[in-house]
């Protein structure tokens, strides 16, 4: 196949995959808040949280690799790549070495961390320990991961992470089926998933790059310093760049939990759902152009680079858009059946100020992908750790001194971080990859168009509809979301470009084009 062909297919899997864990937790999640309650569910979110301040040091090593694997694979220097490969595989066994003690005495002393009710101590307990069980192996196992990217066949791992999202529920469903409800259970239902996703991965890392290996006998040891070194070099910015990102939205949790309270913490998580399912979208159309990014660059093919740069633009506004307009027009219908024992009205609320920054960014969101590509990350991870914490002192004092409570949580980052990509991620990569400013501005200016555009049409569409059930909300979605892949064609695509898709459709049909 060729690498265009392989980028699309790697994207209509990534959607695929996307769709899978949204269906999965559309199910799971309220029958979970159902058996275990909305606090205890908000500790799965704070868990999992806890697992990303631990990925911020393994990112310093991790975070680079693949790029680095890749363009030496690329060039056939397969010496090279298998040291970078090596390298990391040691590196990550010392960090899991000095890293698993904190972990053994932060589960031991949870209760003196975090509010927990004292009901469920134990359980929450139990469930940090199968959380963090994941982050230990995934980390000391080899990077099996980079064999699809390597190759830019991301479509084999996107399979298995489908079918480990079904897995994943039914482990719970026999679970909550057969014992006593527990939250434990979500991260003994996490374990089988990742042991699943682990064993597909080095499966495919061995057929797709059988070069690559990992040299467990002392006499063949494979690992460099030099090569560590140059990687924690690139990547600890990238750390630095997930600090950042933590500030601006990992910690809205612990910040609600500490300042307001468990349950105000358990209607945040609740809320957060759809602007997490916003973010998995946009980071599943960005991965699955990065192999391809990645390989231009390493061979210098700069036409092509910028192509795929301005293909993933236009698609990733065109997709994002639609659900920007399906939260805004039928977010209160949506938490009413989903969660009917919450205020509706209030998550929809915290779930529009959680997407309001994507209203403006769908269009540009590949752009993050520029800076680890040409290793420029530096620059990027200073303007985030500055606007993280920018966005957690603003938050803390709106909380202190006036009564916008969850609102501020919700709302202060996703204002701090579109001010951030407006005035510095724009306008610094355009001047990595050579592009002027005006193309990626226009892009956002396309971006509001569709999406004011769409919220507009979709009101239009379904004020008639009385929604009052799932049938009735799913046929309201699927209204906007056709009439808004139109508009969003005839917006963002030049003449040429929708006649081309036109005819591909036309092909796909059977419709000879004339």
């Amino acid at each position: 196949m060729g690498r265009n062909t392989k980028t699309m297919i790697n994207v209509i899997c990534s959607l695929l995959v996307l769709a899978t864990n949204v269906l999965v937790s559309f199910f799971l999640s309220p029958y979970i808040v159902k058996n275990i309650g909305v606090e205890a569910n908000g500790f799965v979110t704070l868990a999992n949280n806890f697992v990303t301040y631990a990925q911020l040091i393994v990112a310093a090593l991790n975070s680079m690799a693949a790029r680095f694997i890749a363009i030496a694979y690329v060039k056939k220097q397969y010496k090279k790549a298998n040291l970078y490969y090596n390298s990391v595989f040691w590196g990550n066994l010392i960090i899991v070495g000095v890293l698993i003690i904190p972990a053994i005495v932060c589960i031991f002393k949870l209760e003196n961390i975090i509010n927990i009710p004292n009901d469920i101590v134990l359980d929450v307990k139990i469930l940090f320990t199968f959380v963090f069980f994941n982050f230990f192996i995934t980390t000391g196992l080899p990077n099996w991961d980079c064999g699809t990217f390597v190759t830019n066949r991301l479509d084999r791992s996107y399979i298995p992470q489908a079918i480990s999202s079904i897995l994943k529920c039914i482990v719970l469903f026999i679970a909550f089926s057969l014992f006593v409800p527990k939250v434990s259970y979500v991260g003994l239902a996490v374990t089988v998933m990742t042991v699943f996703k682990l064993t597909c991965n080095a499966i495919n890392t061995h057929k797709l790059t059988p070069e690559l290996k990992v040299m467990v006998k002392p006499s063949k040891w494979i690992c460099s310093g030099k090569v560590i070194k140059k990687l924690v070099g690139a990547g600890i910015w990238n750390s630095i760049s997930s600090v950042g990102n933590m500030l601006l939205s990992g910690l809205d949790l612990i910040v609600c939990n500490v300042f307001i309270g468990a349950t105000q913490m358990g209607v945040i998580s609740l809320s957060k759902i759809l602007a997490n399912y916003m973010q998995q979208l946009s980071a599943a159309i960005r991965d699955a152009f990065t192999p391809e990014m990645t390989i231009n660059y390493a061979i210098n093919n700069k036409n092509e680079l910028q192509k795929g740069i301005l293909r993933a633009m236009k698609l990733t506004s065109i997709i994002m858009t639609i659900p920007i307009a399906i939260i805004v027009v039928l977010g209160k219908d949506f938490f009413s059946l989903w969660v009917p024992t919450q205020d509706a009205s209030l998550l929809q609320v915290l779930s529009i100020l959680s997407i309001l920054g994507y209203m403006f960014t769908s269009g540009t969101q590949i752009l993050y992908n520029v800076f680890p590509t040409v290793n420029k990350v530096k620059q990027n991870s200073i303007a985030m750790i500055i606007t993280g914490i920018i966005s957690v002192s603003l938050t803390i004092l709106l909380i202190k001194t006036t009564n916008y409570g969850i609102y501020a949580v919700a709302g202060v980052s996703t204002f701090c971080n579109l001010a951030r990509n407006m005035t510095f991620t724009i306008i610094a990569a355009s001047k990595y990859m050579g592009f002027k400013c005006r193309i990626f501005y226009k892009q956002v200016f396309e971006t509001i168009l569709c999406s004011v555009v769409l919220i507009i049409v979709g009101y239009l569409l379904t004020f008639k509809i009385v929604i009052n059930s799932w049938i009735t909300f799913i046929l309201s979605a699927m209204i906007i979301g056709v009439v808004g892949l139109v508009i969003n064609v005839f917006i963002i695509l030049n003449k040429e470009e929708r006649k081309y898709l036109i005819n591909k459709v036309k092909n796909k049909i059977g419709v000879k084009s004339k």
